[in-house]
C-alpha cells in the first residue's frame, strides 16, 4: 500500500539472537557425566585396594605383618565409606555452584552487550553473589533471579555447602541452623547426608539434586533473559515494508 510505514522484524536477526545466547548446556552435561563417574568410581577403588590388600594378608606368614595389612585394610574400608565421599562429593557440590554462578555472569554480561546497558553486574560491597544479582537483575533487568522461593532457598543452601566445605571443610558447625535442622530430619534429596566426626559426607543423591536445581534455575532465568533480548531487538531492529 501507498505510504503504508507498517514495521515488521527481521526473524533471520531473531534466530541469531536465539542461537547465541549462553545458555550453560554443556557444563552442566559435564558435570552430570561426572557424577555419574565419580559414583562408580568411589566403590569401585575401595573394593580394588581391599581385594589387593586381602591377597596380600593370606600370603603373609608374619604376624606383625599381618596385623598392619588389617589396619591398612580397615583404614581403606573407611575412607572408602566416609573420607573419600566427604572430598569427592563435597568438591562436586562446589563446582556446581559455580557452574551456577557462572551461568548467570555470562547470562548478565549477554544482556548488557545485547542492550547496550551501561552498568556492568558487580558484587555489592557486603553482598554475597546472589544477594548481588538478586538486585541487579531486579534493578537493571526487571526480573527476579529465581522463578520461586523455594528455588532460591535450594541455591541458598547449596551456596551454604560449598562455604562449609571450601573454607571450612565441611564442618557440620558451619552450616546455618536450620540446614543443619534439615540434615537431621532429612527433608529432601539434597540434605540426605551422613554426618561423621562433626562433618557432613555428601552422596550421588545430593549432587543430583542440587545439580539438576542449580540447572533448572538457571536454564529459566536465561529463558527470561533472553524474552528481554528479544524484545529489545524487536523494538530497535525493526524494518517497514516497501511501499
Amino acid at each position: 500500500m501507498p505510504g503504508s510505514n507498517i514495521p515488521i522484524v527481521d526473524p533471520f536477526a531473531e534466530f541469531d539472537l536465539i542461537c547465541e545466547f549462553p545458555f550453560a548446556i554443556d557444563t552442566f552435561a559435564q558435570l552430570r557425566r561426572y557424577i555419574r563417574a565419580a559414583n562408580d568410581f568411589i566403590p569401585h577403588v575401595t573394593a580394588q585396594q581391599g581385594v589387593r590388600i586381602t591377597a596380600r594378608i593370606k600370603r603373609a606368614s608374619d604376624p606383625v605383618s599381618v596385623a598392619e595389612m588389617e589396619a591398612e585394610l580397615e583404614a581403606v574400608t573407611r575412607d572408602g565409606s566416609t573420607v573419600l565421599p566427604r572430598l569427592i562429593w563435597g568438591g562436586i557440590l562446589v563446582s556446581v555452584f559455580a557452574a551456577f554462578e557462572y551461568g548467570v555472569k555470562r547470562t548478565l554480561k549477554h544482556w548488557q552487550a545485547t542492550v547496550g546497558h551501561s552498568a556492568e553486574f558487580r558484587i555489592l560491597p557486603r553482598k554475597d553473589f546472589i544477594k548481588s544479582a538478586e538486585i541487579y537483575t531486579r534493578d537493571q533487568i526487571g526480573l527476579p533471579l529465581f522463578n520461586s522461593q523455594q528455588t532460591r532457598n535450594t541455591l541458598v543452601d547449596l551456596k551454604s555447602f560449598r562455604n562449609s566445605f571450601a573454607h571450612g571443610s565441611g564442618l557440620l558447625s558451619d552450616l546455618p541452623e536450620n540446614l543443619v535442622t534439615a540434615i537431621n530430619q532429612c527433608r529432601n534429596p539434597g540434605v540426605s547426608l551422613e554426618v561423621e566426626d562433626g562433618q557432613w559426607v555428601g552422596n550421588a543423591r545430593s549432587a543430583a539434586y542440587y545439580l539438576l536445581s542449580s540447572e533448572r534455575a538457571i536454564q529459566t532465568f536465561g529463558e527470561s533473559v533472553l524474552e528481554k533480548c528479544i524484545v529489545y531487538n524487536r523494538n530497535s531492529s525493526r524494518i517497514s515494508k516497501p511501499s
